[in-house]
């Protein structure tokens, strides 16, 4: 397995137990991170980056756009905003009321705080069934837009090798014949005497 195309490549496909030890990468990482406060966060937005990666390489095993992945991000942007709306508006009616000496609103802090447990309970449910998901999800068995499957090795095209098959190979260049060597006089011939002068009448 190689594990950098694993975390950091967006291209190709990965198997399911690839994408199962690249979460639990990302997992520890971000476990880890927790103890490092403003390094930490600085990661933290490099392994958004990975799990890009790793997530949308699975989708691609499937078939699917990688671009499903950002959808969830947004869902999970959206319900984080709702909460902190929530929120907010409890926290600042609260120091308000404490500014005017009057008592907080117990019932409108535990109304936000239902808020906050309902969307943020929402989001955490939705990030965890779309992971189990995106990790079941059977792949293709063939090769797909985004590449072969897993762990195999690209075969050279039906095209490449009707291409090879109709090059002709080049011949080495032609030696030159040697001289034809002249036919041998006749052994009779050469031993006879020349005929003698005719004589003049």
């Amino acid at each position: 397995m190689n594990l950098a195309h694993v975390l950091f490549s967006p291209n190709g496909r990965i198997s399911p137990q690839e994408y199962w030890i690249g979460l639990l990468i990302i997992i520890g990482s971000n476990l880890f991170l927790t103890w490092l406060p403003v390094l930490g966060a600085v990661i933290w937005l490099g392994l958004i980056y990975v799990g890009f990666c790793v997530y949308g390489k699975r989708l691609h095993d499937a078939g699917k756009s990688a671009w499903i992945h950002a959808l969830v991000w947004l869902v999970q942007f959206v319900l984080g905003a709702i909460v902190v709306a929530i929120s907010g508006g409890a926290l600042i009616s609260a120091i308000m009321a404490s500014n005017n000496g009057a008592e907080p609103d117990v019932a409108a802090i535990i109304g936000a705080s239902g808020g906050v447990v309902l969307f943020g309970g929402l989001g955490f449910l939705i990030w965890i069934v779309y992971t189990i998901w995106v990790g079941i999800t059977s792949g293709d068995p063939a090769a797909n837009r985004f590449g072969p499957p897993p762990g195999t090795v690209t075969a050279p095209t039906a095209d490449a090798s009707a291409t090879a098959a109709a090059t002709p190979a080049t011949a080495p260049p032609a030696q030159p014949a040697p001289p034809a060597a002249e036919p041998a006089a006749d052994a009779g011939e050469a031993d006879r005497p020349a005929d003698p002068p005719e004589e003049k009448a």
